[in-house]
């Protein structure tokens, strides 16, 4: 069964998960291909502190129930942060699309959409990714804000979804939070809040 949320929700337990390395089930890590996986951390407030250096990858949090589009609007939102841009990072390069960090949102068919932090690119950029077009990517921030100050992200994934992909979303499965350096190898950075729905 489908269900629709109408009131804000945390989608992920971070709040509930004793600070340290690693995360624990029903968490799992993805890599990207050939790299090994960043190191994840959370903090005592709860975020997820994800630290690259040549490595890619994302931690992945099946939702629970799924979140089915409505004509209402929706929005998905978050805080984050980092000081360490990547130098040189192209987001439509195949060769250079690191980030320091990404919110990853899976849907039923396969999809997924990258929010991601980029480098040069415009805000509210979308486009397929240079390497999969069942993934696309949301620009979300450029390389002159990562000075460390935290940043309110909120999107309405299903009218991403139709924008990227030119047809009618499915339903929400699944969240992450990750970050790319396997391509140029720098080392970075980043702090992601729990995402919530309303």
């Amino acid at each position: 069964m489908i269900h629709v949320w109408l009131a804000v929700q945390t989608l992920t337990n971070l709040a509930l998960i004793s600070p340290g390395r690693g995360v624990p089930p029903p968490w799992l890590l993805t890599r990207a291909p050939r790299a090994e996986l960043p190191a994840f951390r959370v903090t005592r407030e709860h975020t997820l502190e994800i630290e690259a250096s040549g490595t890619g990858g994302t931690a992945i949090y099946r939702l629970r129930r799924s979140l089915a589009p409505s004509e209402q609007g929706a929005a998905l939102s978050w805080r984050w942060r980092t000081s360490t841009p990547v130098a040189g990072a192209r987001l439509r390069d195949p060769a250079r699309d690191d980030a320091p960090a990404l919110v990853v949102v899976a849907f039923d068919d396969g999809r997924t959409l990258a929010y991601t932090w980029g480098n040069g690119e415009p805000i509210g950029d979308v486009f397929l990714s240079p390497h999969a077009g069942r993934r696309a990517v949301v620009v979300c921030r450029r390389s002159e804000d990562a000075n460390g100050s935290w940043y309110l992200e909120s999107h309405d994934p299903f009218a991403d979804y139709r924008r990227a992909f030119g047809n009618a979303p499915h339903p929400i499965v699944a969240v992450g939070m990750g970050a790319e350096t396997d391509r140029l190898g720098g080392h970075t950075l980043a702090d992601v809040s729990d995402l919530s729905w309303d």
